[in-house]
């Protein structure tokens, strides 16, 4: 229960083995055939589901006698464990209905992917990628493991497929944003995990073509077409036979996107032992724009350092201030300017009202354009070495990790990531010192990691009851949430 009296929200995960969690703790859900119950309501989230269907997708061909009372006796034993007030589990006249939206580990997983199609439609392809990634991250093995029955071996098949293909996509974004290399080892293991997906064997021989390594790529062709021959009796499919025969050509293999400016892969660069964590960078060109621009304008352009900062950091809340003084100014020339226009400007406090408005407004906003300009360190070459460093987590983690992106805590790194500090591997004393948090407040993210799992994106603090909003928003250029693996003690790893 929560501090208010009400009932912590239920999560419900189906991407792995069956589980539930209420708030942070995870749930008892009972004996075999109760889980199995629980789990064809989950397939089935937000639609009645009849009493029939239930006993046949949990008993199959060995339904009990009593099958209505057995299903009716573990309804009940779920509503004891999740739902105290029935509203979550009703009985409708169609059948059982659960209300898992939005609750489900799986809807999670898909809508990552259609916001992925949305930004990869818009040519945001870095985002689209981390979307996927994303949803990817919330997969714990295979799905529904453990249940058996026809039902769930088609509910397991249908989710399994819906996953290599976020792969595909995945390795799709990266082809054409020229990061094969650092696909390479992804998509040896998604084919060991994924045998008869002609897509990523398809990948596999563009990414090689990519790299210049032909003779590896045809061999790749060569391996596939031998393997669907045997377990098949099938040739490739055309995009495998289209790649092959632009190999044999010496013809160039269109990227399965449209063409978009290639991402460079970023060169760590390097760093002095004496200086082992990112510098404080303060560029004075923005310096220098955040204080003219509203004096030089006698504070009609008092908002555009703010818009322009806004949307240069992704930080919305600088709209905010740019919309202030922009008003602030608006209201003040308007009543200045009328009394001036009635001849009135010497008499009444409405005009010297708008005046001092008006003079206020760019000191005003020059002051904070100042302070927001120093404050934040973020030059475009700081920038820049950020947006690199994200690049690399999305595309190769185990690179990432191996390099130390995000971690502030190793006394010698060779890469500089821009101060970026990692949820997913960064401890609590470190965690606090790099990102300003109370001492208690840090050590409570990392308990939560450990307990609940990694976090896959800064929002999950949020969304954990870890910390407000507010603190996300102020860190979200610095934090990064590196896919959980090993990672390294110290640099460099022995």
């Amino acid at each position: 229960m929560s501090d208010n009296g009400t009932a912590a929200p239920l999560r419900f995960e189906i991407l792995g083995d069956l589980r539930a969690f209420r708030g942070g703790d995870r749930v008892d859900l009972g004996p075999a055939k109760q889980r199995a119950v629980l789990a064809v309501l989950l397939l089935h989230s937000g639609r009645p589901v009849p009493i029939p269907q239930i006993i046949d997708a949990v008993w199959g061909d060995g339904p009990p006698e009593n099958g209505p009372n057995v299903v009716q006796k573990y309804v009940a034993g779920l509503r004891r464990v999740l739902d105290t007030d029935r509203a979550l589990l009703t009985l409708t006249s169609a059948g059982y209905a659960l209300r898992a939206e939005g609750a489900l580990d799986a809807d999670e997983f898909r809508a990552a992917v259609t916001r992925s199609d949305a930004e990869r439609r818009a040519g945001q392809l870095l985002e689209a990628a981390t979307s996927l990634r994303v949803g990817l991250a919330l997969w714990r093995g295979e799905a529904l493991a453990g249940l058996t029955g026809p039902v769930f071996d088609a509910a397991r098949a249908r989710l399994a497929d819906e996953r290599a293909t976020a792969w595909e996509n995945w390795a799709d974004i990266g082809l054409a944003t020229g990061r094969a290399a650092v696909l390479l080892p992804e998509l040896g293991r998604l084919i060991g995990e994924f045998p008869l997906r002609e897509g990523l064997r398809a990948q596999l021989m563009i990414a090689l073509h990519q790299i210049g390594r032909q003779a590896e790529a045809l061999a790749a062709f060569r391996d596939a077409r031998a393997y669907f021959l045997d377990q098949l009796g099938a040739e490739p499919g055309h995009r495998m036979q289209e790649a092959h025969r632009r190999l044999l050509r010496g013809e160039p293999i269109a990227p399965p996107l449209p063409e978009q400016p290639p991402a460079v892969e970023p060169a760590p660069q390097l760093m002095s032992p004496q200086f082992p964590r990112p510098r404080r960078m303060i560029s004075l060109l923005e310096v220098f724009f955040a204080v003219i621009a509203p004096v030089a304008t006698c504070g009609s352009g008092s908002w555009v350092y703010f818009t322009h900062t806004a949307l240069r950091r992704r930080q919305p809340r600088h709209l905010i201030a740019a919309a202030t003084y922009f008003l602030v100014y608006a209201i003040g020339a308007g009543g200045f300017f009328s009394a001036v226009d009635a001849g009135t400007e010497d008499d009444g406090w409405v005009p010297k009202i708008g005046f001092a408005m008006m003079a206020l407004v760019p000191l005003a906003a020059a002051v904070h354009g100042l302070v927001l300009a120093i404050r934040s360190g973020d030059g475009a070459q700081l920038w820049t070495r950020r947006e690199q460093a994200r690049q690399l987590a999305v595309f190769a983690p185990d690179r990432a990790r191996e390099l130390g992106i995000g971690r502030p805590d190793l006394a010698m790194r060779l890469v500089d990531d821009g101060g970026l500090i990692d949820l997913n591997h960064v401890g609590g004393y470190d965690l606090a010192r790099a990102a300003g948090l109370p001492l208690a407040q840090a050590f409570g993210i990392v308990t939560d990691r450990v307990a609940r799992g990694p976090f896959v994106r800064p929002e999950d603090l949020v969304l954990r009851g870890l910390t407000n909003e507010r603190t996300v928003r102020r860190l979200a250029s610095r934090l990064i949430c590196v896919p959980a693996g090993p990672a390294p003690a110290a640099w460099p790893p022995g």
